[in-house]
């Protein structure tokens, strides 16, 4: 639950910054590098996590077919929906 709250906090602590403009211009233009670099950063410990769990690792051939079949769909369905919404969007302006 702490957890739950301390990721609350730093995101409405992000919302705050940006909101009331504190954070200044010069560094804003940084952040694109900062996020690249925490992603990057946190792939690696997710990777190194799964590498080192033998469960996983075990289990993996029939994970994979469940994380390809969920990310099929998924991407299937977020194509869908997009193609729905710009066509009613287009065909409200005709």
């Amino acid at each position: 639950m702490t957890r739950i709250l301390l990721y609350i906090f730093i995101i409405s602590l992000g919302f705050i910054l940006s909101k009331y403009k504190i954070i200044p211009l010069y560094l804003k233009s940084k952040t694109a590098i900062l996020q690249c670099f925490s992603l990057f950063f946190l792939l690696g410990i997710m990777g190194y996590k799964i590498g080192s769990d033998n469960n996983i690792i075990s289990e993996f051939p029939r994970i994979g077919i469940q994380a390809f079949t969920i990310s099929l769909c998924s991407i299937l369905g977020s194509i869908f929906i997009t193609k729905l919404f710009f066509m009613k969007k287009r065909g409200d302006k005709s």
